[in-house]
């Protein structure tokens, strides 16, 4: 949690969660724990947790009184499990957010209700020209190996039909580049200087998985150049159609550090057009819409809760200004940089690291 907040996040959406982290959420809350505001899925549905449609059915409800904030959808529902788990949650007004299974596709996604889609999961595919059939083949990670195929023509079409069905996305596009782009290479990459807050065998796995993308027989370099400028171009897409963004990097996951995987997506989501206001938006007032919560958090205004940063730059002069804090302020709380950095340097020097 020290890396969310020395990094100027006060608020996190968990999208793997556990029965322990309904407690965490409340002791961050009463602020028995340092750390932002926790919203967090239940255990994911996947083919290996559903073993039915009746059972999906029942796993819904079972996390909706569990008193879980939404659903987490990962890969590998069948269509049928899907549309049932969809059905029953939107009968309970349970969001349920995550991942397009292959079995569903993009449109019956949005058709069906869900609250975000993540890492633009569906979009490669669904930009594939009509006659294709998205199903089935070697697509890679989220689409990289058949970006050499897709209708960029689409793009509109797409993001102006998420718009209309309500539907938020989480680019998490560092993930994806972090990953795809054969440079910087592992090695370089295993360098950066935040790296050094995580165990060495998490930054060995993270190089091992990067190497093995890249290797992969079906992968070449100038097909994932072009996956990264079609994301580019669903992203801005997207924000021009109306279609909600918002902040995150899937944390920790290859090469993202928690906290400062962000700073890297504030600048992709600039890379990809965005101005660094509307880029700041994902990640300030965007999830207080997103969440219903403008009443609480996410501007700066009397009554709502003090989750501050303080710069000793202007990030709409330079997104990369976002790095440089003076000082966070947690539901009141002032941290100054000074404390912030003493803690850092604690976990660096512990055995854990994070």
């Amino acid at each position: 949690m020290t890396f969310y907040v020395a990094n100027g996040v006060t608020t996190v959406r968990g999208m793997l969660g556990q029965p322990s982290h309904l407690q965490l959420r409340q002791d961050l809350l009463d602020q028995k724990v340092l750390g932002p505001r926790l919203v967090t899925s239940g255990p994911s549905f996947n083919d290996r947790s559903v073993r039915s449609v009746e059972h999906g059915v029942e796993m819904v409800s079972a996390q909706l009184a569990a008193d879980y904030d939404f659903l987490k959808i990962h890969p590998g529902l069948s269509l049928d499990e899907f549309d049932a788990i969809a059905a029953e949650a939107n009968r309970l007004g349970f969001p349920f957010a995550g991942h397009v299974p292959e079995d569903v596709g993009l449109e019956r996604a949005l058709d069906a209700g869900i609250a975000t889609i993540d890492h633009l999961d569906g979009y490669m595919q669904a930009l594939l020209p009509a006659n294709d059939d998205p199903s089935g083949g070697l697509s890679g990670f989220f689409g990289v190996f058949i970006a050499d195929q897709v209708d960029s023509t689409r793009i509109d079409a797409i993001a102006k039909a998420t718009a209309a069905a309500g539907v938020w996305n989480v680019p998490t596009e560092s993930l994806f580049e972090h990953v795809t782009l054969s440079s910087p290479d592992p090695d370089e990459m295993a360098r950066r200087p935040e790296m050094r807050y995580m165990p060495a065998e998490t930054v060995a796995q993270w190089k091992g998985a990067k190497r093995q993308v890249i290797s992969d027989g079906n992968y070449s370099a100038e097909t994932a150049a072009r996956a990264v400028e079609i994301r580019r171009q669903l992203i801005l897409a997207l924000s021009k159609a109306g279609a909600g963004l918002l902040l995150g990097s899937d944390s920790p996951q290859i090469f993202n550090v928690p906290g400062y995987a962000l700073h890297h997506e504030l600048e992709y989501l600039v890379q990809a057009g965005l101005s660094p206001f509307e880029a700041l938006q994902t990640g300030t007032v965007n999830p207080a819409r997103f969440f219903a919560a403008e009443q609480t958090f996410g501007s700066v205004q009397k009554g709502l809760q003090a989750d501050l940063i303080l710069l000793n730059a202007n990030p709409l002069d330079d997104i990369t200004n976002s790095r440089r804090i003076h000082g966070v302020m947690v539901r009141g709380q002032w941290l100054p940089r000074k404390l912030l950095s003493q803690q850092l340097r604690e976990l660096e020097q512990s055995d854990s690291h994070y």
